[in-house]
């Protein structure tokens, strides 16, 4: 029997009009959809993208991330999912997994990816518009100009002095809990003047910041700096 395609669907930030049209054409034809699940049942990517392609009928696969910095679990978790996923393509069937922003941007897909790429599956990427851009949109502003690069960091990320000393605008994906820490880096860099923000973008409770004394005290894990140069 012919194996199934796995493929990654990016679902952007969060607007269901954002969804490409070829990532709406590859939901529609699949019938079965893997989606992640985060710890309290959410399924955020799916909500996004039911909003945009009729689901009833289909089968769908919750694919549950631990969130933790144990390697070894990890990869087991990640391992098992992909297990999951290979059952359905053995038999022929498509699946498509969901993926907010861009597939090819810290994403969740990237693990399952490469563990069925390896094992031989044919693998396709469905591109979309990534969050940041989502939230220059949003802010009415540029990312970068010509000449200048443009970085994109996560906020938790340990070496964010060294970061923000490079030359460019600089994007900090996931801020959340890392939200205290990142706005002292900024002052000490001389950059929290130069930043704003926006929380959950695309999403019913978005919350545009062009000043980080607007942002809320205890910011949501999909909140956005935009740093420009």
């Amino acid at each position: 029997m012919e194996k199934g395609i796995f493929y990654g669907i990016s679902v952007g930030p969060g607007d269901p009009e954002l969804l490409t049209r070829k990532a709406v054409r590859v939901m529609e034809e699949c019938k079965v959809i893997a989606t992640p699940q985060t710890k309290g049942e959410n399924t955020l990517a799916l909500d996004i993208a039911s909003a945009a392609v009729d689901m009833s009928g289909k089968t769908i696969l919750p694919i549950r991330f631990l969130m933790t910095k144990d390697k070894d679990a990890l990869q087991k978790s990640h391992e098992e999912a992909a297990d999951e996923i290979a059952a359905w393509l053995d038999k022929g069937e498509d699946v498509g997994m969901l993926n907010l922003g861009d597939v090819s941007i810290y994403s969740t897909f990237s693990y399952i990816h490469e563990i069925l790429k390896a094992r031989g599956y044919e693998t396709v990427v469905i591109p979309g518009v990534p969050s940041f851009c989502a939230v220059a949109a949003r802010l009415n502003t540029g990312l970068t100009e010509m000449g200048k690069p443009l970085h994109i960091i996560p906020a938790s990320h340990e070496g964010l002095a060294e970061s923000l000393a490079l030359p460019g605008s600089k994007i900090l994906m996931k801020t959340g809990k890392s939200m205290p820490a990142v706005k002292q880096a900024l002052k000490e860099a001389g950059l929290y003047e130069k930043a704003s923000l926006v929380q959950n973008c695309g999403l019913p409770d978005e919350k545009a910041c062009p000043t980080l004394d607007e942002a809320d005290e205890d910011p949501s894990y999909f909140t956005t700096i935009l740093v420009k140069a």
